[in-house]
């Protein structure tokens, strides 16, 4: 069962990976013009560790987060994933939010 769940989550990694290139470009474009002037993408209380002005550093941390689960304990494996969902959501909501801007 672990590994339908660890496959379904490497597929959203995925998805989240193009996302995340198609937006720091947007980012780059933006701050360019001299626009998008935020030292962190997410707020600090989020709990993600990275701190970054730009996406793929916080997807580089799921990955990382993906490989702690798929080598987890039965016992540590239902709070990493709980964690995990979340952190995507987060950083899923706030990808859209961002593309959606004009």
């Amino acid at each position: 069962m672990h590994d339908s769940v660890i496959d379904r989550l490497n597929d959203t990694l995925k998805e989240l990976y193009h996302q995340a290139i198609d937006a720091d470009k947007k980012l780059a474009a933006l701050r360019a013009k001299g626009q998008a002037k935020f030292s962190a993408v997410l707020r600090e209380d989020s709990d993600f560790i990275t701190h970054a002005d730009h996406f793929m550093p916080y997807v580089a941390e799921l990955a990382e987060e993906l490989e702690l689960l798929s080598s987890s304990s039965e016992a540590e494996y239902q709070a990493l994933l709980t964690r995990m969902v979340h952190k995507i959501q987060l950083l899923a909501t706030t990808l859209g939010q961002f593309m959606r801007l004009d």
